[in-house]
């Protein structure tokens, strides 16, 4: 049986945004990548909103650019973007160290690609101790890697949830709703109904 307990817990949550990158997010066809990036924009507003820590990583800048403008214009003041250069990041040991060093063990990941960094990060975490949750409908890879990589972090026991449902388990209560409805307001992703 299911308890609250099972939920995901916003004290004990991080917010892992993964490569989202011009460079990875080119390879989508215009309404996904705007789609992804309206989602994570949406979470890393949610999570500064609830002082839920960020942890954002890009790959290859040089190549890809950093974090794209619509999320990296809401992250906090002063928030670094970690060079990752292993798709795992707990296979790099900087990274790895830095996420270990807060208290914090649910990871909350989102970005690009689902199929390979979200994937391989995601299965890192757990194996470090964390609670590994992938935002489905806020992570993409070109063509049917989306759905692949997610199939394959179930298979592995990572979770699954989507944005509105993360939304959510993140608020709890009717004064957690007027703390993220307060102003300035947090506009939804497009077509996601709270």
């Amino acid at each position: 049986m299911a308890t609250d307990s099972q939920l995901i817990d916003p004290a004990d949550s991080i917010l892992v945004v993964i490569d989202l990158q011009p460079g990875f997010l080119g390879k989508l066809t215009a309404e996904r990548r705007h789609a992804v990036v309206d989602h994570c924009r949406f979470l890393v507003e949610v999570a500064t909103r609830f002082a839920i820590p960020i942890f954002a990583t890009v790959e290859d800048v040089q190549r890809n650019g950093w974090t794209a403008e619509p999320v990296s214009g809401c992250f906090p003041s002063g928030l670094p973007q970690r060079d990752k250069r292993i798709f795992g990041l707990c296979s790099q040991s900087d990274l790895r160290n830095a996420v270990l060093a807060q208290a914090r063990r649910t990871a909350i990941l989102i970005g690009m690609d689902t199929d390979v960094c979200v994937l391989h990060s995601s299965v890192g975490l757990r194996a470090t101790g964390f609670r590994a949750v992938i935002v489905s409908d806020a992570t993409e890879a070109p063509g049917v890697a989306r759905e692949q990589g997610l199939a394959r972090a179930r298979a592995l026991g990572v979770e699954i949830v989507g944005t509105r449902g993360l939304y959510f388990e993140w608020v709890r209560s009717l004064e957690g709703l007027a703390v993220a409805e307060a102003p300035p307001s947090i506009a939804p992703p497009a077509g996601l109904l709270l």
